[in-house]
C-alpha cells in the first residue's frame, strides 16, 4: 500500500518485489495500483490486469502440479480460484475487459498456456461467450455440460454447429433439447448432423426426433421426409416403412422407389409403384420377387379404380393369371381366379386364359367356363341382331323423310315480300326456308357472310361469281352449275338465319352500328 501511494518509479518497486520472489507483495502493490489508475489509461490498465491474473493462474498451476495435496493445500488452491475469479468479477475489471477483444483473447491464451481449464471456462461464462464453454466441454469429453450451457444460453445457431457431435455422444438428451427447442430451430439446418449418424443408437433416437418434426410439429419440407425414409429402410422392418409411406407425408417418390429398391424392401415399392400409377411395374414386381399373388390383385384393383383404358387394366389380369398357371398348372385355381370378384369376371374370360396352359387338357376341367362363356356370346350375339334390326328401321324412316322432302313444295305470291329487305320477293332469285321465310339469295349472302370466317367468306363470294358465269348452264343443266349451287347451298342455305342458329348468335351484336356516317343514315330513317 504504501509503496502504491508512494513516489517510487513503477518499474523500480515491481522490480524490488520480483527481486525478493515475494507473489504476494507484488499482488497486492500490482492491485493497489490498478485501483489508482483512472480509466483513461486502458494501457496501462489492461497491462496490470493481464499480470494480476498470470500471478494467480501461475500459482494454482504450481499448486495442481503436485501429485497429492494437503487439506491446506487443497484449501488454498480453492482460496486462490475463489480469489481470480473475485478479481475477474469486480465492476472495474469486468468492464475494462468486457470492452476490450484484444485483451480478452490475451487473457484466454494466458489461461491456455497454463491449461487452467476450470478457469477458463469460469472466464468464457463470465465473458458470455458460449461457444468457448461449449469448446471446453466438449475438449474435456463433459457432453452433458456443453449441452447444459448450450439449452441455458439459447443460441440457437450454435445448435446448427455442435448438435453432430452432441448427438454422437448423448443422443438421447439432445433429441430431448432439439424437440424443447424445435420452434426457434430450422429442421434444414440440422439435417447435416443427423445424415452422418452411424449407431443404431444414434439412428434410433434421430427417428425420433424427425417423426416429432413431422407428426407433432407439422414440418413439410421433403428433405426431413425423405431423411426419415432412408432412415426407416436402413433400420426400420417393413411394415413401419409401409405405414410411413401411407400417411400423410411428403416424400419425393422417385428418391422413395430407388432407396427402398436398393435395400430390397419390395412390398414399399410396390406401394409406390402405385403411387405413381405404375401398375404393371407394381404387378411385376410383386409377382417376380414377392411370389405375392394377392399384392399383385389389390395392385390390379387399384389400377381399375384409376384407369379408363380397359386394354391396360386387362393385360394387368393377364400376367397374374399367366403367373397362376405357371405357378402350380391348376386348372381350379386358375378358374377359382377369373370367378373371384365381378372386377376380374368382367375383365378375364375362359379364352383370354387358355392360351397359357399346355395343348392337352382334359376338357372336363374347362366345361363350365366354356358354356358359361358361349351363353354370353349367344347373348350378345342377339343384341347385336335387336341393333341391327333398330338401325334398319331407322334408314328407311330417314329415306322415306328424305324423299317426301324432296317433292315438297311451296307457294309464293306475287305480294310476298323479302324477309330482310322488304322489297318484292319474285323480283330475282330467292330461298324458301321449312319455317316460312323467303329471303332473295342476295340480301342472304351478304347476311350471313358476318357471321362467316374470313376465309369461308371468301369461298362464298367466289361460288356466287362462278353462278353468275355459268348462268347460260343452268338452262342446259350444266353439272357443273348444279355442283357450285349445291356447295353455295350447303354454306348460307343450311339454316334459316332470321330464327336459326345465326339469330341466337346474333343475340350479344350491338342495335346501332359504331360506324358514324351508318349511324347517321339510320337516324334519319328513324326521324
Amino acid at each position: 500500500t504504501c509503496y502504491a501511494s508512494s513516489n517510487r518509479s513503477f518499474e523500480e518497486v515491481t522490480l524490488k518485489f520480483i527481486t525478493q520472489a515475494t507473489d504476494e507483495g507484488l499482488m497486492n502493490f500490482l492491485q493497489k495500483k490498478l485501483e489508482s489508475l483512472p480509466n483513461s489509461s486502458p494501457t496501462q490498465i489492461c497491462m496490470l490486469v493481464v499480470w494480476i491474473i498470470e500471478i494467480f493462474v501461475s500459482e494454482i498451476n504450481l499448486l495442481e502440479k503436485q501429485s497429492k495435496l494437503t487439506t491446506a493445500e487443497k484449501a488454498l488452491l480453492q482460496s486462490r480460484r475463489d480469489s481470480l475469479k473475485t478479481f475477474l468479477g469486480s465492476d472495474t475489471v469486468f468492464k475494462n475487459i468486457k470492452r476490450n477483444s484484444s485483451m480478452i483473447k490475451v487473457i484466454q491464451d494466458l489461461m491456455a498456456s497454463y491449461g487452467d481449464s476450470i478457469d477458463m471456462v469460469y472466464f468464457a461464462e463470465l465473458m458470455d461467450d458460449t461457444e468457448n464453454v461449449i469448446l471446453h466441454h466438449i475438449n474435456d469429453q463433459n457432453y452433458s455440460a456443453a449441452l447444459r450451457a448450450l439449452r441455458s444460453k439459447r443460441q440457437f445457431d450454435l445448435f446448427y454447429k455442435y448438435t453432430p457431435i452432441l448427438i454422437r455422444h448423448i443422443p438421447e438428451r439432445t433429441v430431448t433439447a432439439l424437440q424443447e427447442f424445435t420452434k426457434y430451430l430450422e429442421p434444414l439446418k440440422l439435417l447435416p448432423a443427423f445424415v452422418s449418424s452411424k449407431s443404431s443408437e444414434e439412428a434410433k433416437h434421430v427417428l425420433e426426433y424427425l417423426k416429432f418434426l413431422i407428426l407433432n410439429a407439422n414440418c413439410k419440407d421433403e428433405a426431413v421426409h425423405n431423411l426419415l425414409l432412408s432412415l426407416l429402410v436402413r433400420e426400420g422392418d417393413e411394415s413401419s416403412i409401409l405405414e410411413l409411406l401411407q400417411g400423410d407425408t411428403n416424400f419425393d417418390l422417385k428418391y422413395a422407389l430407388r432407396i427402398c429398391t436398393q435395400h430390397k424392401k419390395w412390398q414399399a415399392c410396390c406401394y409406390i409403384y402405385t403411387k405413381l400409377h405404375l401398375y404393371e411395374e407394381g404387378v411385376k414386381l410383386a409377382l417376380s420377387k414377392l411370389n405375392d399373388i394377392e399384392l399383385a390383385t389389390q395392385t390390379a384393383i387399384k389400377a381399375q379404380d384409376d384407369l379408363d383404358d380397359n386394354d391396360a387394366i386387362k393385360k394387368l389380369w393377364l400376367l397374374i393369371a399367366r403367373h397362376v398357371v405357371k405357378k402350380g398348372d391348376d386348372i381350379k385355381r386358375v378358374m377359382e381366379f377369373i370367378d373371384q370378384g365381378d372386377k376380374i369376371q368382367n375383365i378375364l374370360k375362359i379364352e383370354d386364359v387358355l392360351p397359357f396352359f399346355k395343348d392337352f387338357y382334359c376338357i372336363d376341367d374347362f366345361k363350365d367356363a366354356i358354356c358359361t362363356s358361349l351363353e354370353t356370346y349367344n347373348e350378345n350375339i342377339n343384341m347385336i341382331n335387336c341393333d341391327m334390326k333398330e338401325a334398319t328401321d331407322s334408314a328407311q324412316r330417314i329415306h322415306a323423310d328424305i324423299k317426301k322432302l324432296k317433292s315438297k313444295n311451296c307457294v309464293a305470291e306475287t305480294s310476298k315480300l323479302c324477309g330482310i329487305c322488304k322489297v318484292t320477293l319474285l323480283s330475282r332469285s330467292f330461298y324458301v326456308f321449312p319455317c316460312g321465310h323467303m329471303i332473295h339469295t342476295t340480301c342472304l349472302i351478304s347476311q350471313i357472310k358476318q357471321y362467316l370466317k374470313p376465309r369461308r367468306q371468301e369461298e362464298v363470294d367466289q361460288l356466287f361469281r362462278l353462278m353468275v358465269k355459268l348462268k347460260d348452264e343452268q338452262a342446259t343443266g350444266g353439272d357443273r352449275y348444279r355442283q357450285t349451287k349445291t356447295r353455295l347451298n350447303d354454306i348460307v342455305a343450311e339454316e334459316c338465319i332470321l330464327c336459326g342458329k345465326y339469330m341466337i348468335q346474333s343475340i350479344d351484336l350491338p342495335f346501332v352500328t359504331e360506324d358514324p356516317q351508318e349511324f347517321e343514315k339510320l337516324r334519319i330513317t328513324w326521324s
